[in-house]
């Protein structure tokens, strides 16, 4: 008579079994919504600049004010990200000067 090299599992207690397959379902589950996710939050970052020549008596604040009439935005942080997008400070810009200046 020839032996079976196979072997046979029994599920020594099923409700630690029905947790260990619910853990499983839910990491997978939420591994796959934080990829999603990553992909739309990297997606709704993205801006778009139009570039500026500096005119006479312009400063970083009323550019922002012109660009982006109807944004509800904090127009510091508008500013700041004109400083960090052109590596400039308020001091910088002269008339005729070209900057790129973030569209909310």
């Amino acid at each position: 008579m020839k032996r079976s090299n196979r072997h046979h599992y029994r599920i020594a207690n099923p409700f630690r079994f029905f947790i260990f397959v619910l853990v499983c379902i839910m990491v997978i589950t939420f591994a796959g919504i934080s990829i999603v996710g990553a992909a739309d939050a990297e997606a709704t970052d993205i801006r778009t600049y139009r570039q500026v020549v500096i005119q006479e008596n312009d400063n970083l604040w009323n550019l922002v004010e012109r660009y982006n009439p109807d944004a509800n935005i904090n127009i510091r942080d508008a500013v700041y990200d004109i400083y960090e997008i052109n590596d400039i400070d308020a001091d910088d810009i002269q008339p005729g000067d070209e900057i790129f200046i973030p569209v909310y």
